[in-house]
């Protein structure tokens, strides 16, 4: 990330923070994730992938590129793995070495989805593509995936068998991997196929119901009974910083703040005569808070009554020397989506002088999108598409979304137990 994306990300953090009122602490895609999960036929007693993939994560950085979803384990496999670590104590000697098991097998996984996570930056880096992890594993990346699959079946087995050991004891903590084992779900994932027990985190409304609320049950139409609201930054607003919350001071995406992509490439915007005195501002036809939940396969009493174990050797509640850790900055089980932000059909202008405004002008005369923080306008077939229009009128830059669902403009997220 150069100095000046840093600067922008940590302004837009700021304004998004204190002019949206978000609860908790925020966090913000560095790539575009339209609100279309389901389409206008969600999936009857079930929900789109999309919805677990996007909100099944432990929050690590301020910033996270949706691209790379699937790179860390998901919360649900994290909080299995705190369950895991418990020490059963009527579990005897056999329980503790089935354990011992799938930490194991844990730790071989997580060696071999580093490797991986390795092939897919190369990849990313030496081709500049906007492929995502997920579609990278089932094409390119392939090859290199085998050891992984492997060390995921090996992990498979291990847990499998602890589950049926655990079944045979009682108490709290068999009873919450068994409240976890039978309410996982069902989900639709692309072109119809099913996915088998994903820990489903539920949402106080579909994308769908969404769109017939805000624009009185006319798709395609303006939100005429949206609630529009406006944010902005300039050259002079602070950025946000929170170092007792983010283990990672930073975590960039695909994009700098801004970015251009055509036939799936990326082309990064030069801010090389980007003005010393700018001003961005950000106004939407509408913006909701959504709340998120995740799904009875939780049991929101076990971190907070089980925060100092018992737990098995080399594990422990907060950080303690080289032990895997559960809360706390930088814990497995750390952080927790609470909150998406959604917004619709926003205008972004942007005044950062006459030379930057020459510079989009260009980029966008071809087939491509040009990319504004979470944000993504034009695409195939020049500046005007169903993304929207971007205009240059002087050094002032005019971005309109024309899209006909909604957009994730954030996250707000909290502590699963309050840090020490």
């Amino acid at each position: 990330m150069s100095d000046l994306t840093k600067t922008l990300w940590g302004q837009f953090m700021t304004a998004f923070d204190d002019q949206m009122k978000i609860e908790g602490v925020p966090q913000m895609l560095t790539g575009p994730q339209p609100w279309n999960w389901g389409g206008k036929n969600p999936p009857i007693g079930s929900v789109p992938y999309q919805q677990v993939q996007f909100l099944n994560i432990v929050p690590v950085s301020p910033l996270v590129d949706p691209n790379t979803y699937g790179m860390k384990q998901d919360f649900g496999s994290q909080y299995k793995g705190f369950l895991n670590s418990l020490l059963v104590t009527d579990g005897g000697s056999e329980g503790k070495q089935l354990q011992q098991n799938i930490y194991d097998a844990t730790q071989n996984m997580a060696t071999a989805q580093a490797s991986v996570n390795v092939a897919y930056q190369n990849f990313q880096q030496q081709t500049g593509s906007t492929e995502s992890y997920a579609d990278w594993l089932k094409n390119e990346g392939m090859a290199v995936a085998a050891n992984l699959e492997q060390a995921k079946k090996a992990y498979q087995s291990a847990q499998a068998t602890y589950d049926e050991y655990m079944k045979k004891l009682k108490g709290p903590i068999t009873d919450a991997l068994k409240q976890y084992n039978d309410n996982l779900s069902t989900v639709v994932g692309q072109a119809g196929t099913t996915l088998k027990d994903q820990p489903v985190f539920q949402i106080s409304e579909t994308p769908w119901d969404y769109i017939k609320r805000i624009t009185d049950n006319s798709f395609g139409s303006d939100a005429s009974a949206g609630s529009a609201r406006t944010f902005s930054f300039s050259s002079s607003t602070k950025q946000w910083s929170d170092s007792s919350v983010y283990s990672e001071g930073e975590m960039g995406g695909l994009f700098d703040f801004f970015g251009f992509e055509a036939g799936g490439r990326v082309e990064k915007v030069s801010t090389e005569h980007f003005s010393s005195e700018y001003d961005i501002t950000f106004a939407f036809q509408d913006v909701s808070v959504v709340t998120v939940t995740p799904g009875p396969w939780f049991d929101s009493s076990m971190p907070s009554n089980y925060v100092n174990g018992p737990f098995m050797p080399n594990h422990s509640g907060f950080k303690n020397g080289d032990d895997v850790y559960y809360f706390g900055k930088g814990g497995n089980l750390a952080r927790i989506v609470s909150q998406m932000i959604v917004g619709y059909r926003p205008t972004i202008t942007i005044n950062a002088g006459s030379d930057f405004a020459e510079e989009v002008k260009q980029k966008v005369r071809g087939e491509g999108g040009f990319f504004i923080g979470p944000f993504e306008f034009g695409g195939a077939g020049g500046s005007d598409s169903d993304k929207g229009t971007v205009k240059v009128d002087g050094q002032t830059i005019t971005c309109t979304s024309k899209s006909n669902w909604g957009t994730i403009i954030g996250l707000g997220t909290n502590w699963i137990v309050n840090p020490r």
